[in-house]
């Protein structure tokens, strides 16, 4: 599975697991399903009001994707239950705009060709991009998070206005020991082992020194998360 350093606009290097074709093929049958759920549903409402809504059928079907991945924040029903999300290659959330270009792109990259633009291009963009994602600079990632600081958190943290640091004096680090800090927090969840437990608490133990705290909170990695958006707040700020 392919990686992309995402460079944010607080300075914050983020890496994120591009989506893989299987996954996006995967979300794509599940859309497919419920496409022709929703379409069976509307036949047979309308056969029992005696009256045939078929252009109902025509918009559940072409404005279904740009209508979740809007309503749903980067989303629909089949990328949600695949874990996956469209973001901005410059790590923001995509506005209205983006959604309609990927969307209507889709007729080159899926139907038009046949599904082979949007094979080949995936397949061999460093970012996974179809043609609609080349053009409106967005990309599908997992939201498969080995932390719980989530993609979500990342890009809805603005500014002061909307979060409050708990941790003022965080400036205090550097950009590498942030990430370093992140990096561990990766590993801990992946591995679960007491090496990365003891990594954890030394780590907690430097950052509460640096921060000339009294004590160490008992709850070492949510200690460190906190840091983590602390950290991408201020520096922003």
């Amino acid at each position: 599975m392919r990686n992309v350093d995402v460079h944010t606009a607080q300075n914050v290097v983020i890496s994120f697991q591009v989506a893989t074709l299987l996954q996006r093929a995967l979300a794509y049958i599940i859309d497919i399903l419920v496409m022709l759920g929703a379409v069976v549903a509307v036949n047979f409402i309308t056969a029992i009001l005696f009256y045939q809504f078929t252009y109902l059928q025509f918009f559940i079907i072409a404005f279904y994707t740009p209508a979740c991945e809007i309503l749903l924040n980067g989303q629909t029903l089949g990328k949600r239950a695949m874990k996956l999300r469209v973001m901005n290659v410059k790590g923001k959330e995509p506005v209205v705009l983006d959604y309609i270009i990927r969307w209507a792109f889709r007729f080159i990259d899926l139907y038009l060709s046949l599904y082979s633009v949007a094979v080949v291009l995936s397949s061999t963009s460093p970012r996974g991009q179809r043609l609609g994602g080349i053009l409106s600079n967005t990309m599908v990632v997992s939201t498969r998070s080995e932390m719980d600081l989530s993609l979500n958190d990342i890009l809805r943290i603005e500014d002061r206005s909307n979060y409050q640091p708990q941790y003022e004096e965080v400036y205090r680090f550097s950009e590498n020991e942030m990430l370093t800090i992140k990096s561990l927090l990766d590993r801990e969840s992946r591995y679960k082992n007491n090496a990365y437990k003891d990594l954890i608490t030394d780590a907690a133990k430097r950052c509460a020194a640096v921060l000339q705290m009294n004590a160490i909170p008992n709850d070492k990695i949510t200690f460190l998360k906190t840091l983590l958006r602390d950290y991408i707040v201020i520096t922003r700020s």
